[in-house]
């Protein structure tokens, strides 16, 4: 169906908290913490009427950010930047698709489809956002998806991904009341339906749970439960922690269990009583055996093998370094000794004449 009329900023983003918002790995604590952090991760709660003002002010005069298109599709609406329309179709065509995956892994139904925007400018993007950390985010009040379309094209982002993904977080959050819905389940669900995608780039150490393990330093679920930690490898770990435990719980119990877990909290049971009912452990059992499976996976002996091409990478360096350095003391006391001979040769000479 062919794109209606454009809409202006006020209309597609009516004044409504954001909650959430998806940073890169190199994260900017000072501008992620001007928003109050009150959901994990990259998760704002804005509750504060005056900066919703604010922010709708700001939205509102981005520039290229005034006027969007619209493509109707048979179940979804995509509002797009002119350049998207391939992108908004290709979106629409796989909705079904996506929303039926989501559905069939947790045993819920989404109860309102949602309404995806699509942007092409980076800084309009960056003035609804706020952050330059963010690439797409979810607002579960309005049913709204807003990706940045421009950092689609990045590894490890993919579009059909990052909206699974961000589909997987509407859904939870229509479904299940915030106080109920953990925040490290929240996103270890989201990343396990979307296979693994977490919307942020790791393009720098990408062994962060495994050095926590080795260094004990790995954060607890209640850590993790309200809040994730503001630090970029905080919150990387935090992510991967999270969707570790997840995939810890799918695998050792199956994936036929987790839908009874989201029924349990559906029907706002605590997490604990909803783990204790359908796993037959407690929540801090089941934690410390997930803790117990991370040691024994990452020991130091699996460390040194994961790492062995920088092992050898390094060693053949410092043999390099060192066969220099020996070469280069052998070709000194090689001159020496050829000076010592000259020398004496010379005193034979004086000696005969």
């Amino acid at each position: 169906m062919d794109p209606k009329a454009s809409r202006t900023w006020f209309e597609v983003f009516p004044s409504i908290p954001i909650i959430n918002l998806y940073f890169t790995k190199n994260c900017n604590e000072h501008r992620a913490r001007s928003l109050k952090t009150t959901l994990p991760t990259a998760v704002f709660g804005i509750k504060n009427t005056f900066t919703i003002l604010v922010l709708i002010l700001i939205l509102t005069a981005s520039s290229g950010a005034a006027e969007m298109k619209e493509y109707h599709g048979p179940e979804i609406t995509v509002r797009y930047d002119a350049p998207l329309k391939e992108a908004a179709i290709r979106i629409s065509s796989v909705y079904r698709k996506t929303r039926t995956d989501i559905e069939s892994k947790l045993g819920l139904r989404l109860r309102i489809d949602p309404v995806v925007m699509l942007m092409s400018s980076n800084s309009a993007f960056q003035g609804m956002a706020g952050n330059k950390l963010v690439t797409a985010f979810a607002v579960a009040e309005r049913n709204l998806i807003v990706i940045d379309y421009s950092r689609m094209d990045r590894v490890p982002f993919d579009l059909e991904d990052t909206f699974k993904h961000e589909l997987t977080h509407i859904l939870l959050h229509q479904r299940i009341d915030d106080p109920y819905l953990p925040k490290w389940l929240d996103e270890g669900v989201a990343q396990w339906v979307s296979g693994g995608i977490s919307d942020i780039l790791r393009t720098g150490d990408k062994d962060l749970l495994q050095q926590a393990v080795l260094s004990h330093r790995v954060l607890s679920l209640t850590e993790i439960s309200s809040n994730f930690p503001g630090s970029p490898n905080g919150l990387i770990l935090a992510y991967e922690e999270s969707k570790s435990f997840t995939e810890f719980i799918v695998k050792y119990y199956g994936e036929a269990r987790l839908p009874l877990l989201l029924q349990g909290l559906v029907k706002q049971d605590s997490i604990e009583k909803a783990i204790n009912s359908n796993y037959g452990v407690s929540l801090d059992v089941l934690e410390q055996e997930w803790k117990k499976g991370l040691i024994r996976e990452n020991s130091w002996i699996a460390y040194m093998a994961d790492h062995m091409y920088w092992l050898l990478f390094f060693l053949a360096a410092l043999i390099t370094v060192a066969g220099y350095f020996a070469a280069k003391r052998r070709m000194r006391n090689y001159r020496d000794e050829e000076d010592e001979a000259e020398g004496g040769e010379g005193e034979e000479q004086s000696e005969d004449v």
